[in-house]
């Protein structure tokens, strides 16, 4: 994916964002202080990201000099969730803290894009234990922003407004949104001043307006949001609740709601709110009264300072990656192989010849690492398993990652399977066969492999590349079989 800079050409989507964390870096050193070599980097991402879209953000960090050792990304859910732990009293709008031994409680981490949502229990050494999948939606307060816009256009007669918008500098258009996302947050207060919102109309609109080239709706200036004296767009705080705010927060609502029926959240006695669109008093009213109609027994809580909570949480979190004892698989993952063709268990047009030895394989075999729904350990022994090289004196296996929406896919082309990238492992000693443990590392913020020779013990070289190379990896994914003689060993 690429942008444009002011001179029209093509930037990677990568440059634009490791030139954002560079300047937060920079911003760091100038301000805070100069990094050391033990300095670790804390970099948020959304509980919802896929595997390949966290490796982008690691990729663009590490664009800016960031060691990949230095480098940590952190569930911004989970994040808010440390930040509220460790709050001292008073923070929680005088309401008593959530370190309790036992407790169960759903974060609702409500951004500008997205709404995530973590469900966490606390265990009795005050370790952090996943309860329920990270789950979310593309919703938040952007939405309002792009209702905002939406109403506003619908508020002329006619198409001209679309040219005259196209011609109004980006600086004012920007300026308009940056005003409105900083008042829409205060409106629902108990200030009158704060029952509406008024903002300035971009010159290019209000020069047609006075030359009525473009005109408006008899609405517009009537009913909701036109103010042609003072040539402002004007939000009564009543339109701005029933129009502008209602669908989203029914969607964020709906989410939650759909979490707390879970059987597994049926004990959950908590839910905190952070996020910069969690300090609308607006959101927080909404998802309060519907919280406490359906599910009475519920707490709401929300830190007194929503939008610092994934911020200051994810520097905890640092200090104590390990606070998280265990998270749960949102996919079942594993690999592409090939095992002996058998005739009672295989399916036939999965059959194919082994040009060198004559024996006939199952072909697109997912060999499961990781169950969807599993509870992982951090830092637990996981199950390994062998691999053989298909031909004589390989130098490198190919092997390719899936994931799966089932927690028992049979085959990697079964409904609901997906190739999410692949590792290579590098073979350099030429031997006639080679014999590979793998490991897939599955309980951080970011899934990983390990891979060792069997017979030298030493690690081979890995790395998940979350990239499309299907013409590459259809030559070299038939050169990996399990290892027919092998069971499941731990390492």
């Amino acid at each position: 994916m690429d942008a444009e800079d002011h001179f029209g050409q093509h930037v990677p989507l990568i440059v634009v964002m490791s030139m954002l964390i560079r300047s937060l870096k920079n911003h760091f050193m100038t301000n805070v202080q100069e990094p050391t070599k033990k300095t670790l980097w804390v970099v948020t991402v959304p509980a919802i990201w896929t595997d390949d879209a966290r490796k982008f953000m690691r990729e663009a960090a590490e664009m800016c000099d960031i060691k990949s050792k230095n480098l940590l990304l952190a569930n911004e859910p989970e994040s808010a969730a440390v930040y509220c732990m460790f709050l001292p009293q008073g923070k929680l709008n005088n309401m008593e803290t959530l370190d309790l031994t036992g407790q169960t409680f759903l974060v609702a981490d409500l951004g500008g894009l997205t709404a995530d949502l973590s469900a966490l229990k606390v265990l009795e050494n005050g370790l952090l234990e996943e309860v329920v999948a990270t789950t979310g939606d593309v919703v938040g307060g952007q939405n309002i922003n792009d209702c905002f816009f939406q109403v506003c256009q619908e508020s002329f007669r006619g198409d001209g407004w679309r040219k005259i918008l196209s011609s109004t500098k980006p600086e004012e258009m920007l300026q308009m949104e940056s005003d409105f996302e900083s008042k829409k947050v205060v409106i629902g207060t108990d200030d009158p001043d704060d029952e509406y919102i008024s903002l300035k109309v971009p010159a290019a609109v209000k020069e047609n307006l006075e030359r009525k080239e473009i005109t408006l709706m008899d609405k517009a200036e009537k009913e909701h949001c036109f103010n042609f004296k003072d040539m402002e767009f004007s939000f009564e705080s009543q339109y701005v609740r029933n129009v502008l705010f209602n669908e989203t927060c029914s969607r964020i609502y709906t989410i939650i709601k759909c979490e707390l029926e879970k059987e597994k959240l049926k004990d959950c006695e908590t839910l905190v709110l952070v996020g910069g669109f969690s300090q609308s008093p607006i959101v927080q009213r909404y998802i309060k009264a519907q919280t406490k109609k359906d599910f009475p027994a519920v707490k709401f809580k929300s830190p007194t300072s929503p939008f610092q909570a994934v911020l200051k949480g994810a520097v905890i979190f640092g200090h104590d990656p390990s606070i998280f004892r265990s998270r749960i698989s949102r996919w079942t993952f594993g690999i592409d192989v090939q095992v002996r063709f058998d005739g009672k268990v295989h399916d036939a047009e999965k059959r194919v010849k082994n040009t060198e030895t004559g024996k006939h394989y199952c072909k697109d075999i997912f060999d499961i690492h990781v169950q969807k729904g599993e509870s992982i350990t951090l830092n637990a022994q996981r199950k390994t398993f062998k691999y053989s090289t298909l031909y004589e004196y390989q130098t490198s296996m190919m092997i390719a990652i899936y994931k799966s929406e089932s927690t028992d896919p049979k085959y990697v082309t079964d409904k609901g399977c997906a190739k999410i990238g692949y590792i290579e492992v590098l073979l350099p000693e030429r031997r006639k066969v080679r014999n590979v443990a793998v490991s897939m590392i599955y309980g951080g913020t970011e899934l990983a492999v390990i891979a060792k020779d069997c017979e030298t013990e030493e690690e081979c070289k890995t790395d998940i590349k979350f990239t499309n190379m299907e013409n590459k990896m259809e030559s070299k994914t038939l050169q990996v079989s399990r290892h027919d003689e092998s069971t499941c060993t731990t390492l």
